[in-house]
């Protein structure tokens, strides 16, 4: 499960109470532990608007990096993190004021329960002297007063702050969780991928991706339905969406035959080698040999359903997004006049194709494939497209309400291009010059690699 805004404001809270009750008796070591704090407080505030003007605390070098202080700051400065890696697909949550404002006075208030606990430490008289101890003790007042400023009464409601997550799962401990950090890092290595570089090798083999993963989510969904008696259409509705899934990337496959991208260069793989990790993964968890594991090797108990259902989510979540980018990235190489297609199937659509002048005719040889913009030449791809990237969202988010994830809102890769998807106005041709790109001059596609 991954960790939640929300979370981390809980466990800052109770890592505050334990700062109240646990014993620092070293000045020095007291003053590092609150400048820790103080540092992550207030690049934490920072995301949420708000800048604390009181000045870092030193007295000299020492203090040791530990004690209930420094445990404060440390998940304070996680929901700092948190904050940051966010993007535009999760930052709308920071555009509603209450939500912000009762963020802000959640941390300002955990903060100053740790001001609070440094400065009953420093008035029980039981902490070594130091030096600067009446200058540490102003320094904490005059904090208290600036944070207890910024914690509104009242105000505590965080709305959808609360859902956002980080952009990975938790570091793996087991199998499940491994699989499940796979395919989170299988989703970064796409998003990662720029349309630009994608040849007709890349384009097919995310469609042969994304099949195999809805194929083992089917399976996995059947062995959790069988383990709960047919009780749960959830997990019904789950497996017919993505055998609508798998249909529709089949027709995706088949129409990548005739309609090839093959711009120069080559591609690195990397998404690619993600899958094959993500692949082996799953082969070792559900297969044998040649056979599949039966129900009761792979779901033995309802805990391990449970555990299983936070893997589903993240499967889901992570073809879904594979499939959004596989086809605005199509959608990007269509516009950009980078696709190929059989020159009588461009000839068909646009009567004007052939008129070309006799002489143009007589000094390049006629091509067999040709590049266009025209969005009649695409249509069974990208509707296939659209098909199988609705159906993994519909997949993605019966998978979050199965796993109690509903109110989690991961950040995810920057969409390429921020236009409309406007075609451009029918042409057979993409270069400004009108010249139809030939297989005899080097720029031709490979008919299948």
């Amino acid at each position: 499960m991954r960790a939640t805004y929300e979370d981390l404001l809980f466990i800052a809270r109770r890592r505050a109470v334990e700062a109240c009750n646990l014993a620092c008796f070293d000045t020095t070591d007291l003053v590092a532990g609150w400048q820790a704090t103080l540092s992550a407080t207030r690049h934490h505030l920072r995301w949420l608007g708000a800048e604390l003007s009181a000045d870092d605390f030193t007295c000299g070098p020492g203090g040791r990096r530990e004690g209930p202080l420094f445990l404060l700051a440390q998940v304070i400065g996680a929901g700092a993190d948190l904050l940051a890696t966010q993007n535009g697909s999760t930052w709308s949550a920071l555009d509603n004021d209450k939500a912000v404002r009762g963020a802000r006075s959640a941390v300002a208030a955990i903060a100053g329960m740790g001001v609070r606990a440094a400065v009953t430490r420093l008035a029980s008289g039981r902490t070594k002297s130091g030096a600067g101890s009446g200058l540490f003790y102003e320094h904490l007042v005059s904090v208290l007063a600036e944070l207890e400023f910024l914690s509104e009464s009242g105000v505590s409601e965080i709305g959808a702050l609360g859902g956002l997550a980080t952009r990975l799962p938790p570091y793996p401990v087991d199998e499940l969780s491994h699989i499940s950090r796979l395919a989170a890092a299988w989703q970064v290595a796409h998003e990662a991928t720029s349309p630009r570089t994608m040849l007709t090798r890349d384009l097919r083999s995310t469609t042969a991706q994304l099949r195999t993963v809805a194929g083992y989510l089917t399976h996995i969904a059947g062995l959790l339905q069988t383990a709960e008696g047919g009780r749960s259409d959830e997990l019904g509705s789950l497996a017919e969406n993505l055998r609508s899934v798998a249909a529709a990337d089949a027709r995706v496959g088949m129409a990548w035959r005739s309609r090839l991208s093959d711009v120069s260069g080559r591609s690195d793989g990397a998404a690619e080698l993600s899958f094959v990790h993500l692949l082996s993964a799953l082969q070792r968890w559900l297969r044998d040999g040649d056979r599949l594991k039966r129900r009761d090797e792979v779901v033995p108990d309802a805990e391990s359903a449970g555990r299983i259902r936070e893997v589903v989510d993240e499967l889901a979540h992570s073809g879904h997004r594979v499939a959004s980018h596989h086809e605005e990235s199509v959608w990007f190489l269509i516009q950009a006049g980078w696709l190929f297609v059989p020159k009588f199937e461009l000839a068909k659509r646009d009567p004007e194709f052939d008129a070309r002048p006799s002489v143009w005719r007589l000094r390049y040889p006629q091509p067999a494939w040709v590049r266009t913009t025209q969005a009649s030449c695409f249509e069974e791809l990208t509707s296939a497209l659209a098909e199988a990237t609705a159906h993994f969202a519909n997949a993605a988010a019966i998978s979050q309400r199965l796993a109690g994830t509903s109110e989690q809102h991961r950040p995810f890769g920057a969409h390429f291009g921020t236009e409309p998807r406007v075609l451009p106005p029918p042409r057979w041709n993409c270069l400004a010059s009108g010249e139809v790109v030939s297989p005899d001059h080097g720029d031709s596609p490979g008919i299948d690699h």
